[in-house]
């Protein structure tokens, strides 16, 4: 082969290797926004003063989705590289969940910020969601519309959804 030509294997190792410094710098990037908001201190610079500005409610809520969302990337993330969701499911829960508790350790460390578990729950009960979430995406996709898909599928090869139709006209 000349300078100038590539292989096939060795241009599917680089979109591959790029799809992956893509989706790491996304979930590094997530993960370093969730901890730039736990270390805002009410009241103190711009972001300080915006964040005051929110209900403490939605503050003490807006975890739940925040840390479902990491836990989504990060199990997305492993199936892309071939983990079944029986494993991607409960190491990005979990990781998702360390890392909560991490960024409350830090946070109680935050002049003008404290740690509380109350936090750390609602992290967790949106870890959980979103593993609710994708765990009946994928029994939807198996038990509902695989076998009309299929069936769909077979009276399509065998011609017998063409008179299926005329029989119910």
């Amino acid at each position: 082969m000349g300078a100038m030509e590539c292989s096939p294997c060795h241009n599917s190792v680089i979109v591959d290797t790029e799809e992956v410094i893509l989706a790491l710098g996304i979930v590094l990037g997530y993960m370093g926004l969730l901890y730039f908001g736990a270390i805002i201190v009410p009241g103190i610079g711009l972001s300080g003063q915006l964040l005051a500005q929110v209900p403490g409610n939605f503050l003490d809520w807006a975890h739940a989705p925040g840390y479902g969302i990491l836990a989504l990337l990060l199990a997305r993330g492993l199936q892309r590289r071939a983990w079944p969701l029986a494993y991607a499911l409960p190491v990005a829960a979990a990781a998702a969940f360390v890392f909560g508790l991490w960024t409350e350790v830090f946070q109680g460390s935050v002049q003008g910020r404290e740690s509380n578990v109350n936090d750390l729950v609602t992290d967790a009960i949106g870890i959980g969601l979103a593993a609710m979430l994708m765990l009946s995406q994928t029994v939807r996709n198996r038990i509902v519309l695989r076998p009309c898909l299929d069936s769909f599928l077979s009276l399509w090869r065998t011609g017998s959804l063409v008179s299926l139709v005329r029989r119910t006209k």
